[in-house]
């Protein structure tokens, strides 16, 4: 074969190989010659006159930085300069038509035979397609990252013997990031949570299942499920778990207000069954003080005054009772009542008999009560804004330091609202605590100790009445909430309302005497109201509502009737529709005494009826004014 033929089949040989080869002359780097490929892979097409020494498209080579590859560590002068063959993995080669190749070099020097090199050969492999496969796959693993770094769940897997693998989602973050997961085993983080060991253990044993466990501050669903090997073998576990701290605190809260639900009616149950007997024991305590400071100079002496100091005593123990049994029943009643005008004070004094426990171990109490209007609102929810705040205050002081610190009850009238401001000389917050303290979950006190519900449920609820409630705070110096409340300008007459009167009891003349008639199914009760109000009126007393009626219809005739709503048989409300057809005058007269009324019908009764009510127990004082200003409404009639 003749030198030329054998050019030629080389040339054929080195174009049919599916790497681009050229060859460059050393040291000086002219070019010697180049195959298709490496005419493809560059972009470059020789001209008719292109000869040894170059092609005239320029083009540019380049690191994956994109930064201009050094001259000195391009292929062809690594060779020149080691004498040795040189492979090259990072060089971008930009085209003069626009496009960019990523290539693989292998430079080989060609040595004459003296051994010295004389050309160096490159062979350029075309990487463009693996290396956009691969940036694809990177970018759709870092799009992936970015999503499960974002969604409200963590992804995890441990191998066979505990070492987390995989720890992704957003929730991973708040348990101290993948750092403090990833390489370590679950056995040694949770080491002090035998609850968390145990469903490891269980999945590592092959079991797949659900549970919710609280880990750090939150609360997780997780569905733990094994991994296989070829031969069925457990060789790690993946898990997905979901954070529902929100959910759980919610279901909690859910539960302790049907918890709370159910003791409210329990409450008004247990007030109902107490208010009897409370009131037959207050009542025959007045009768008796009455009759001791009547004794004569014929009593031995020092017995009157003794066993006046006695009854007094006890007195004042059954009214403490009293109060609170009135606190729980305001507490108790429906939250769905239609506000109303309300007194703050006596308000105040109801939700104050409900907390003073918490409060006589830590504080002095001060009531600094001010003058202030009636206001438009639920008495049960208001109660319940005030307990709250009570509570709260009882709780920011230590116990067994009530000589030291103090919790002080404010009202006054500012411009048109009622403010009732509640002082503490706690603990205090923080700015930042403070700024949060009307966020739902929101608590500073223990686990397990507080919900975090108690001022956002205020908030809404006073919020809900057209007020405010804001609060101060000092580090170390205690804590001021102050609520605010549109004043009523005017205030309507409710149906039969009283005043309240939890002071000691007062002497009430009635505009003249009276004939009174007592129907309580409670012979006790009924017994003892009439000894109050003997001997300034004619008392007739009866234990059911039928023998009234047939009195009544028969002819009697009585100025006032104090009759007890709920009895069996024949109730106070069906007497009184009775009578508002057989004798209405006798129907306007009634005054209802109501140890809690705390059935729907009971309540809508209430309030659709003008009559007066009582409600147990109630003070001879209290008594006394419904009778006077039931004789007082007869003589103007």
């Amino acid at each position: 074969m003749s030198l030329s033929a054998e050019a030629a089949l080389i040339t054929a040989i080195a174009d049919a190989l599916p790497v681009g080869v050229w060859v460059a002359r050393a040291p000086d780097g002219a070019f010697v010659y180049a195959n298709r490929v490496f005419q493809e892979i560059m972009g470059l097409t020789p001209r008719p006159e292109a000869k040894a020494g170059g092609y005239a498209a320029p083009y540019g080579i380049y690191g994956r930085d994109g930064k201009l590859y050094p001259e000195e560590r391009l292929p062809f002068a690594c060779v020149v300069r080691t004498k040795a063959p040189v492979v090259v993995e990072d060089i971008v080669i930009h085209r003069g038509d626009g496009e960019h190749v990523f290539i693989r070099a292998f430079a080989q020097p060609m040595c004459d035979p003296a051994g010295v090199m004389t050309h160096v050969a490159i062979a350029f492999t075309d990487m463009s397609d693996e290396v956009r496969a691969k940036e694809t796959s990177e970018a759709v693993e870092a799009r992936l990252r970015n999503i499960l770094a974002h969604v409200p769940m963590i992804l995890f897997a441990y191998d066979s013997e505990g070492v987390v693998t995989i720890a992704e989602g957003r929730g991973v973050a708040a348990l101290g990031g993948a750092e403090s997961f990833l390489g370590h085993s679950v056995f040694d983080l949770y080491a002090d949570r035998p609850e968390i060991l145990a469903a490891c253990r269980r999945v590592l044993a092959g079991e797949g299942f659900t549970n919710v466990l609280p880990v750090g501050q939150l609360v997780l669903e997780t569905t733990h499920t094994p991994m296989r090997g070829a031969t069925g073998a457990v060789v790690g576990v993946t898990g997905v778990s979901t954070d529902v701290t929100v959910r759980e605190r919610m279901h909690a809260q859910l539960v302790q207000s049907e918890r709370l639900a159910s003791m409210g009616q329990l409450a008004a149950t247990v007030a109902h069954e107490v208010n009897n007997p409370l009131t037959y024991v207050l009542a025959n305590l007045e009768v008796l003080a009455r009759r001791l400071e009547a004794l004569g100079p014929t009593t031995p002496e020092g017995f009157r005054a003794e066993a006046l100091d006695l009854v007094k005593a006890t007195h004042e123990g059954a009214d403490r009772v009293r109060r609170i049994v009135r606190g729980l029943k305001a507490f108790s009643r429906q939250d769905d009542e239609p506000a109303a005008a309300t007194n703050v004070q006596h308000v105040l004094d109801l939700s104050l008999a409900i907390a003073e426990n918490e409060i006589r171990h830590r504080a002095r109490l001060w009531k600094d009560y001010g003058p202030v209007s009636l206001v438009l609102a639920n008495e049960m929810r208001l109660s319940q804004v005030f307990v709250n705040l009570l509570v709260n205050a009882a709780h920011a002081i230590p116990e067994g330091s009530a000589d030291k610190h103090e919790i002080r009850i404010r009202t006054s009238m500012v411009d048109d609202a009622v403010v009732i401001s509640i002082e503490d000389t706690g603990g205090g917050m923080d700015p930042e605590h403070q700024a949060r303290i009307f966020e739902p979950f929101f608590t500073t006190k223990a686990v397990g100790v507080g919900t975090g519900l108690g001022l956002s449920v205020c908030y809404g609820i006073i919020n809900g009445f057209g007020g405010t409630i804001e609060s101060e705070s000092t580090v170390g110096k205690g804590s001021t909430f102050r609520v605010r409340l549109p004043a009523l300008a005017t205030l309507p007459d409710a149906p039969g309302a009283t005043a309240p009167h939890d002071g000691p009891a007062r002497e009430v003349k009635a505009v003249r005497r009276g004939r009174v008639l007592i129907v309580d199914d409670d012979g006790n009760v009924a017994k003892t109201l009439g000894m109050l109000l003997e001997p300034e009126h004619e008392v007739r007393v009866l234990t059911n509502a039928k023998g009234a009626l047939e009195l009544l219809v028969g002819g009697a005739e009585f100025d006032v009737i104090f009759c007890d709503l709920m009895m069996p048989e024949m109730t106070g409300m069906d007497l009184h529709r009775l009578l508002s057809d057989a004798a209405p005058a006798h129907a306007e007269r009634i005054v209802f005494m109501t140890g809690g009324a705390f059935t729907e019908a009971a309540q809508d009764f209430l309030n659709r009826v003008p009559n007066a009510r009582l409600e147990k127990p109630f003070t001879q004082s209290e008594l006394d004014d419904a009778t006077r200003r039931r004789l007082a409404l007869n003589d103007a009639g």
